[in-house]
C-alpha cells in the first residue's frame, strides 16, 4: 500500500496542450438587451467551466484547474457588472457558491503555480537534494488540494449550481436596462475609477496589491466582455497596458504567496534561502509595477 502510495505521488505534474478549452469572447451587439447581453456571456463563461471540470476529476494537468477557475473568474465579474439586473437570495446563493469554488480552484492553482513556475525560477544553482525536502512537501500539499477539489466537484452544492445559473438566467426579471452601449460604458467609466482610487491608495501593502490586482482583473474581463461594442476606443488601448500591470502585479503576488507557503518549510536553512529569493523576485515585480 505504501509502494502504491508513493508511486502515486510520484507521478508528474505538466502543463498539458490536451483538452484545453480556454475563454471565448462572447458576440455582443449594440441593438442586444442588456438581459440577453448577460446571458451570452454567463452561458460563455458557464461552458468553459463546464468543459474543464471534467478533467480536474481525472488527471493531473494544471491546465484544467487554471482554465476553471478563470471561467469562474470571468462568471462571477459578469454577474457583478450586471448586478442591476440580478437580485433576490437566488443570486446570492450563486453568488456565494461561485465565491466557495473559487475558494477552492484557487489554493490548486496557487500551489501549481508555485511547483511549475516561481519555485524553478528561484532554485536555479540548487541541487535536487538540497530542494527535496521543499519539492516533497509542495508535491503533497497539491495532492491535497486536488482532493479537495474533486470532493468539491462531487457535491450537491456543484451539481447543481449550473441548473439554478441556469434556471435564473432563463427567469430574468423585466429591466428598464435597455442601452447595452451605455450600460457597458458606464460600467466600465466605474470599474476604471475604483482601479485608479486603489491605485493612489498610499503604502501598497501586500493586501492592497492583491486587492489591486482583482479590481485589474475584473475591469479587464469586463472590456474583453464588451469589446464588440461600439464603445470609446481608450478602453481597448487601456487594456494593452492593463495587461503589462496585471502580470507584474501577478509575479509580485506569486511571490508573496511562495513567501507565506515556505513560512513552515524545514529545514530552516533552506527555507531561509528561499524566502531570501523570493523577497528580490518580489521586489523586482514591484519595481515592474511602478513603471506604469
Amino acid at each position: 500500500m505504501a509502494k502504491k502510495h508513493f508511486a502515486r505521488q510520484q507521478r508528474p505534474f505538466s502543463y498539458s496542450m490536451r483538452s484545453r478549452t480556454q475563454a471565448r469572447t462572447p458576440r455582443l451587439r449594440p441593438a442586444m438587451s442588456c438581459a440577453a447581453a448577460l446571458k451570452h456571456i454567463a452561458l460563455e463563461c458557464l461552458r468553459q467551466l463546464m468543459a474543464n471540470t471534467p478533467s480536474i476529476g481525472k488527471g493531473n494537468d494544471a491546465e484544467p484547474i487554471h482554465q476553471g477557475r478563470v471561467a469562474i473568474r470571468r462568471l462571477r465579474t459578469a454577474l457583478k457588472t450586471f448586478a442591476p439586473l440580478i437580485r433576490g437570495r437566488r443570486w446570492k446563493t450563486i453568488a456565494g457558491d461561485l465565491k466557495w469554488l473559487a475558494g477552492i480552484f484557487g489554493k490548486a492553482r496557487d500551489l501549481d503555480v508555485l511547483a511549475l513556475e516561481t519555485l524553478p525560477a528561484i532554485q536555479v544553482g540548487l541541487s535536487s537534494e538540497t530542494m527535496k525536502p521543499a519539492l516533497a512537501a509542495l508535491s503533497a500539499a497539491r495532492w491535497d488540494a486536488r482532493a479537495a477539489c474533486r470532493v468539491a466537484l462531487a457535491s450537491r452544492r456543484w451539481r447543481t449550481l449550473p441548473t439554478r445559473l441556469l434556471d435564473g438566467l432563463t427567469s430574468l426579471p423585466p429591466s428598464h436596462l435597455d442601452n447595452l452601449p451605455r450600460f457597458a460604458s458606464h460600467a466600465l467609466k466605474r470599474q476604471r475609477a475604483d482601479m485608479r482610487r486603489l491605485w493612489k491608495q498610499k503604502g501598497h501593502s501586500a493586501e492592497q496589491l492583491h486587492e489591486l490586482r482583482k479590481q485589474g482583473k475584473k475591469l479587464r474581463y469586463a472590456i474583453e466582455f464588451f469589446s464588440g461594442l461600439e464603445l470609446n476606443g481608450s478602453h481597448k488601448r487601456f487594456l494593452n497596458k492593463l495587461r503589462g500591470l496585471l502580470q507584474a502585479l501577478g509575479d509580485y503576488n506569486d511571490a508573496v504567496s511562495a513567501r507565506e507557503w515556505c513560512k513552515h518549510l524545514e529545514p530552516e536553512g533552506l527555507r531561509i534561502l528561499l524566502e531570501q529569493r523570493l523577497d528580490e523576485r518580489a521586489d523586482q515585480a514591484e519595481a515592474k509595477m511602478l513603471a506604469f
